[in-house]
């Protein structure tokens, strides 16, 4: 029983000490984005995104990468029905993104993503327990970060690929940046 004990507090003591050394945990305050979801149908739709406190993980030696982010908010309209003049506004609180950064260079990340997103809060205050949105294609972005550094600066980023909201599907394109940098520019 002693053997057992000593296993289970010593293991998990090695892993984290272990983990310090393999993974790059670094965070942003968040995105502002624009984005394009295109469907063969008369209901495309323009969204305006802005994403808060991101949490990134990143494998040394694989680069591979997930990250979490907080809270979403999204706000879409409809660009071919603009007679009627579809929009919405919403909360997503249960976001998570796993990449993969082929080139391993330090400020360019390049590669494939998928992301989920659910648990979305309507803006009259109804949870929509339904609703859910699953994106997937290829990332770039160009980020100032270090082994060292602890804040992952967006410079920019951009998205492309498929994105299924709800069960339907669309072709899906946006472009990102900071929202320290947003800030700063509205601010001058």
């Amino acid at each position: 029983m002693k053997k057992i004990l000593f296993c289970i507090i010593l293991i998990p003591t090695i892993t984290a000490i272990y983990a310090e050394d393999v993974f790059d945990v670094n965070w942003s305050m968040g995105n502002l984005g624009y984005g394009i979801n295109y469907s063969a149908d008369k209901d495309s739709t323009m969204e305006i995104t802005v994403s808060l406190i991101n949490l990134i993980f990143e494998h040394q030696y694989i680069n591979l990468g997930m990250e979490f982010t907080q809270a979403k908010y999204w706000f879409a309209f409809e660009f071919q029905n603009a007679s009627e003049n579809k929009a919405t506004s919403k909360f997503s609180f249960l976001n998570a993104t796993l990449y993969w950064d082929i080139p391993e260079y330090e400020y360019i990340v390049f590669g494939p993503f998928v992301s989920i997103n659910y648990l979305f809060l309507n803006i009259p205050g109804e949870f929509d327990w339904n609703d859910y949105i699953f994106t997937g294609g290829l990332r770039f972005a160009f980020r100032l970060t270090g082994n060292a550094a602890f804040y992952n600066l967006n410079i920019v980023s951009s998205e492309i690929g498929y994105r299924n909201i709800m069960g339907k599907s669309n072709f899906y394109f946006s472009i990102n940046t900071d929202l320290v940098l947003a800030l700063l520019y509205w601010l001058r």
